[in-house]
């Protein structure tokens, strides 16, 4: 009998676990700033199946940590040590994630998949802003597979948008 009431506490403590927020405010902003200079946080929202941050620059630009490819092909072969930005002028991020998709399904799939399960923690600002970013060819896109996490830099409105799925 006593391994009734034990397997009913497991599966609550999992349940509860999965109801926990990934990553708070802090350690997302301090992962970040390794690679970005961020301003004050404009948004945040944090639950068990999402994380989405939206951030001000100070600057638009990108740290040493996090490899800057030109096309496709080099962020792919660039994500090889877990994390790279793609910088293709003229090419809007969401474009690039449909092209990431096609070259490598898998890690195309996973960022996208980021991005949209990241909007259930958006409010409609956040989320259109997002949006503007993901369709504006002057953004840049960056992804650390190690924590699922996709980002779009929008240089254009100082704003840097971090998604995370349920992983």
């Amino acid at each position: 009998m006593a391994v009734v009431p034990n397997a009913m506490l497991a599966g609550v403590a999992l349940a509860t676990l999965g109801a926990c927020a990934r990553e708070d405010e802090a350690a997302m902003r301090a992962r970040l700033e390794q690679w970005f200079r961020l301003g004050e946080t404009a948004y945040f929202q944090a639950r068990g199946d999402c994380v989405a941050g939206v951030f001000r620059l100070k600057a638009a630009d990108v740290g040493a940590g996090m490899p800057v490819a030109g096309s496709v092909p080099e962020m792919l072969w660039a994500l090889r040590a877990g994390r790279a930005a793609l910088d293709d002028a003229g090419t809007a991020p969401d474009a690039a994630l449909v092209q990431l998709a096609n070259e490598e399904r898998a890690t195309g799939m996973a960022m996208r998949r980021a991005g949209l399960e990241a909007r259930s923690c958006m409010d409609d600002g956040a989320e259109g802003a997002f949006r503007r970013a993901l369709l504006s060819p002057e953004a840049l896109l960056a992804y650390d597979s190690e924590s699922g996490t996709v980002m779009v830099m929008d240089p254009g409105r100082n704003l840097l948008f971090a998604a995370m799925g349920a992983g």
